[in-house]
């Protein structure tokens, strides 16, 4: 049996459809119920939040494969919960998985971890110098992971670069919000900076590959087909067919008012988002291809219009959905007054 902690949300629920058409009996525990489609298969559902120790213990009797992908992303500026659910939580799962001799856990980590001011690509051993409060969870989820390592477990560290496909709401989702309405998209800096895509189905393969093909390993992992982050958004666009345009800012000032929004409550994007999103950041991923003798198909192109396809497709449910998960339409707070004068 695979339990995923998460398995709700974006990435856990795409583990879990691509467990479930391979025959395998999945568990969720998520505080939110899965897709319908998810119920439909009749998988158990556990309504546990992972910050309730004794209950994600016993939760993990009977699993086989652990897949913890539960986390506060960025949008949620969560404060002293990131480090609640994203560090603790783990540190829960992981004392249920050597309780109950669970074989295999897969755990989601982030580039986030990583010092985004190194000179590109990234590798396993590049330096690690998390951002922000999210950041700093995420790297010290990892350790509690080494640590657990010593007591017996195989824990596998997964760092995907931002993961894009259907369902991908989020910051992204004002992204196509303004893409579809012809207004003009706002980057720092010129654009000619390299941002590397993960698509979420090539993503969960991987993982379920993980749990077969090796042990205790670290994993960067990302497409291999990508460009500047201006064309990239160039051929959204392109595809869109509105009046949208890409207009490049000055990154001392954008940073400097974004960083004064954010503080303020006043802004969606947090600070891994407008400290990241200007420089080059993308990973050599020729450990995961050799290792799991695994090739990913989709370049960032591919992955943006696929994402704004369905965002168009399920546009009238979307813009209902409010939340701070990457499932979730964000609320855009005083950027809806810029996207209005675009």
């Amino acid at each position: 049996m695979n339990l995923i902690t998460g398995g709700s949300g974006f990435i856990g629920i795409n583990i879990a459809r691509s467990l479930l058409e391979k025959g395998k009996r999945v568990k969720v525990l998520d505080i939110a119920p899965p897709g319908m489609d998810i119920v439909k298969n009749k998988i158990e559902h556990l309504n546990i939040d992972i910050r309730n120790r004794r209950e994600v213990i016993e939760a993990c009797q009977g699993a086989e494969n652990i897949y913890h992908t539960v986390s506060l992303v960025p949008i949620s500026k969560a404060g002293r919960k990131f480090w609640d659910v994203n560090v603790e939580g783990t540190r829960n799962i992981l004392e249920g998985a050597l309780k109950h001799g669970v074989k295999k856990i897969i755990h989601m980590s982030s580039s986030a971890v990583c010092d985004i001011n190194q000179k590109n690509p990234l590798t396993e051993e590049s330096q690690i110098k998390p951002l922000g409060a999210y950041g700093h969870s995420k790297y010290a989820a990892e350790k509690v992971c080494h640590e657990y390592r010593k007591k017996g477990l195989d824990i596998t560290i997964v760092r995907p670069r931002t993961v894009l496909g259907p369902e991908r709401l989020g910051i992204f989702g004002i992204l196509y919000d303004w893409i579809k309405n012809g207004k003009s998209i706002y980057i720092i800096g010129d654009g000619s900076n390299k941002i590397q895509f993960m698509h979420i189905k090539e993503l969960a393969e991987a993982c379920i590959l993980m749990t077969q093909k090796v042990s205790n390993e670290v994993f960067n992992i990302g497409t291999d087909r990508f460009s500047a982050l201006k064309d990239d958004l160039g051929a959204l666009i392109d595809y869109a067919g509105t009046k949208s345009r890409i207009v490049c800012l000055n990154p001392t000032l954008a940073i400097g008012t974004l960083r004064i929004l954010d503080k303020l409550g006043l802004s969606p994007l947090a600070d891994w988002h407008y400290l990241s999103y200007h420089k080059d950041f993308y990973f050599d991923i020729t450990k995961v291809k050799r290792m799991l003798n695994w090739q990913p198909s989709y370049s960032n192109k591919e992955m943006l219009i696929e994402s704004y396809q369905w965002y168009l497709e399920h546009f009238k449910e979307v813009k209902i959905q409010i939340g701070t998960t990457h499932r979730k339409s964000v609320k855009q707070r005083l950027l809806k007054l810029l996207r209005g004068v675009s």
